[in-house]
Order: structure tokens, then sequence, then C-alpha cells
């Protein structure tokens, strides 16, 4: 693309990102990770500490709006396109790729994958350059420096920046004389340890059960068969189309041929060994169609190379056209739903619906807590619903054992099965609490999706008493 085409293509993405993030309804993990960003620390126990790094310094100056808390995902957002228009050729997937719903709606939302995405586009374009220039000579110390510095910040980003890296590592065994290449690989790996070290420390302070979770929640999931492995290829083909299946079959039955090439090594590596590691661990286990979204930084260019190669086929052609089409699709049904929901989506499926309605139950809470006098705290079953309670205002603390641990229960001192103290719970119930269950009870309120009754939270007085006022 012309530099002039080039400008216009990252304004309009920006100009697009503003819109999204500013029209998204707040997730319940965003705002988990903004009450991160109030409490900086070395690490967190969910995930490393980039991402409230990120969103603490961009509330510190624009304040802690929700345009605030994702501006750090809208900039990440133009950096990756903008690698992406520089890797890929020809450019004529480009515009399907951005309409992607993890690269429209996705890219927007703020989250660890965030960071995550942001030192990997950066971290490919690094290793891009680095095997170009150990083609044609040598590397400065200062090159290798610069990638132990990225790398170091993906892994405060995201603990699947490991994978990229390991990936990363390999394509070196095929750049040529170790010796050309070894001391600055070590010196990039030592840069990029250091600058992660804040997460050993966390850990280490900790016994290492943020990283032990974290294992616990990626690698031990059930095992499913090839139903699990459908579900993450179906999965795939929802978020990202169909073509980069086929793609990674071409890569690896040309596997050779693509490693003579510096560039194209880079792409195989990062793209290739990864999914396929996610393969694996679809065919042992549940995965989660997003945990595979980094290889896709790579594996973009690459498919833009396979369609170099095959675009001369009217079949081939067509197939590209359908393997986009139902991603494309999803984003537009989304954004349509956005504006005005759409059948398509059924109200027990309609989450931005129901995130609207639940950051309204939270701001209804705080006001009612506010009108009562209320300024104690509130004891809550789950961190999503902790996270929305403290966005407004309430002094929410989420108790330990009755769901996943958190960074709240961490760092509350509250004891599972402790005594909790004088307090009111925010609490949730199948249907309208009636007899007993009203004892103590505050107030109610009720999450409508689309005219449908989804559930019913309350607060209550767990001394039964009502102090904090009458029923209603």
């Amino acid at each position: 693309m012309s530099p002039p085409g080039r400008y216009w293509l990252l304004l309009g993405c920006g100009i697009a990102y503003v819109l999204l993030a500013a029209f998204v309804p707040p997730f319940d993990d965003e705002l988990y990770y903004w009450c991160w960003s109030r409490e900086l620390r070395l690490s967190y126990y969910d995930h490393p500490g980039m991402v409230a790094y990120m969103i603490r310094a961009s509330t510190a100056v624009f304040g802690d709006g929700l345009f605030a808390i994702r501006l750090p995902a809208v900039l990440t957002a133009v950096v990756v396109t903008a690698v992406l228009d520089s890797v890929c050729r020809p450019s004529r997937l480009l515009l399907p790729i951005l309409l992607l719903p993890v690269s429209s709606f996705g890219m927007v939302v703020i989250t660890p994958d965030t960071p995550f995405l942001l030192f990997g586009a950066l971290y490919l374009r690094w290793l891009m350059g680095v095997h170009e220039r150990l083609a044609g000579g040598g590397v400065g110390w200062s090159r290798w420096v610069a990638g132990g510095l990225i790398l170091g910040g993906g892994l405060l980003g995201k603990y699947t920046t490991g994978l990229m890296a390991a990936a990363g590592g390999v394509s070196f065994l095929f750049a040529g004389p170790c010796r050309r290449w070894a001391g600055g690989y070590v010196l990039h790996a030592a840069v990029a340890a250091a600058v992660a070290s804040p997460i050993v420390v966390h850990n280490a302070r900790r016994d290492f059960a943020p990283m032990r979770f974290q294992w616990g929640h990626a690698m031990t999931e059930p095992a499913g068969g090839l139903l699990s492995l459908a579900e993450f290829v179906g999965g795939q083909a929802l978020l990202f189309g169909a073509v980069p299946l086929v793609v990674f079959v071409w890569a690896v039955r040309h596997r050779a041929e693509l490693w003579a090439e510096p560039r194209r090594r880079v792409w195989w590596c990062l793209f290739v060994l990864p999914f396929a590691f996610f393969l694996v661990k679809a065919s042992t286990g549940r995965v989660q169609a997003n945990w595979a979204w980094g290889c896709y930084l790579a594996g973009w260019p690459l498919a833009c190379e396979w369609y170099r190669r095959v675009g001369e086929s009217a079949g081939w052609r067509a197939f590209t056209r359908f393997g986009f089409a139902v991603p494309v699709g999803v984003t537009a049904v989304m954004t349509a739903h956005l504006i005005e929901p759409v059948p398509l989506v059924p109200p027990n499926r309609d989450r931005a619906v129901a995130q609207v309605e639940k950051n309204r139950i939270a701001q209804a809470v705080a006001a009612d807590l506010r009108a009562r006098g209320y300024t104690g705290p509130v004891f809550v079953d789950t961190y999503q619903w902790t996270a929305l309670l403290r966005w407004h205002g309430v002094d929410a603390l989420h108790v330990p054992g009755r769901t996943r641990p958190s960074e709240f229960t961490e760092h509350q001192g509250l004891t599972e099965g402790g005594e909790l103290g004088p307090g009111l719970e925010f609490v949730e119930w199948p249907h309208p609490p009636t007899g007993a269950d009203r004892s103590g009870y505050v107030a109610g309120y009720e999450l409508r999706v689309r005219g449908q009754s989804r559930a019913w939270f309350g607060v209550r007085d767990r001394s039964g008493n009502g102090r904090c006022g009458s029923p209603d």
C-alpha cells in the first residue's frame, strides 16, 4: 500500500476504534483490571501487571471514564494495524482481516490480550528484521537489547508470550551458524528476563500461587477428545475464518520452501508451532477460542503469501471469500446489535444487552445505598460483580471460597470460611425472594434482557434485622 493509502487506512481504523470504544458497553473483566490499576503491584493473581499499568497511565491523564480505560486498547489496535499493513502482501486480504470480530470489537475491549498483542506485533516485526540482517550480515547489540525489552514487555502482559518466545527461539535454529546469533540471543533473553522479573518476585512471595492457578486453568481442563478439538476449530472459523486453517496445513506441507526465506521462516514458526500446540491441547482438554489469538499476528502475513500463490485459482478465491464471510458477518450482526437488538441473537445469549443491564443494576445498588446513608462493606460472591460495584463507588468485597479466587480475595484480609463481620450482602436468587429468604432484605433488582427475566439480585443485611432500610 502506498504511503498516502497507509495514512488513510490508519486514520480510518483509528476513528472506527474510537467509536467502538465509546459505544461498546463496559465488560466485567475490563472493570476488574481497572480495579487492579487503583493499587499497582508487581503482578496480580490472574495475570501479570502490564494491563493495569497501561490503564493507570491513561486514567492518570484522562480520568476514570470508560474511554480512558480503553484508550491503551485503541492505541494498540492502531499499532497492530500498522504492523499488519507493513507485512501483509498482497494487501487485498487486509480489509477482511480488519473486519473480523476480534480485529474490531475485540481490539477495543482492554484485557491482558491488549499488551500481549501490542508487544507481540512489535516482537514479530523485530524478529523479521533480525533474521533479514542475519541473512546479509550481523546484528548490533542495541538491536538485541531492543528485542529483549519488547519480549519482556510482552511477558509482563500475558504468560502466553512465553509460547511466542519459544517459537521465536526455534526460528534461530535455522538462521545459520549459531556463532552469529547465539551471543545476541542470550543477551536478548537476559534483558527480557530482567524486565519480566517482577512476575517472579511477586509469585515467590506468594508461594507461586498465581502461576499455579494459571497453569491449572490452562492445562488441567477436563479432557474432551474429538468433541473438544472440533469446538476449538469451530471457534477459530467463527472468530478468524476458515482461511487460517487451510494456511496451517499448507504451511506444514511447504515447510522447507518457506524456511528458505528469513521473513517467511519467522511467520512459519510464530504461527504454525503455537497453533499446533493449541490443536494438541484442544484434543486433550477444553481450549478457549481466543487463546490462539496471538498466533494470527504471524498467521495473517502467511495467509497473504498463500493467497499470492493460489489467487489465480477461481476455486481458491471463492473459498477465501466464503472463509471470511462468516466472521465478517458476525461483525456486521454485532454492529447492528449495538444500534438495535436483532432477533438473530436470542435473549439468553445476548451478552451485550446483559452487560448494560448488569451495569444498570450496579448503579442502582450504589444509588440505593447512598440514599440509605450506608457506607460500609458489601460482600459479593463473584469478582465480576465486585468489580462492577466498585466501579460505581461501592465498598464491595469478594467473599473467598464461594467462587473462583481473584485478586480481590488475595488482598482483602478475608479468610475462607471465616467470620465476615458486619455489613450487607449482594446475592443472587433464582426468583424474587419470598418467606424466609426475605430475612434482612433491603432491596431487590431484576435482570431483564429484552423483556426476558434472567436473574434476580438483592441486597440484604446478614444480621436479618433490616437495619439499613425496610424491604422494597
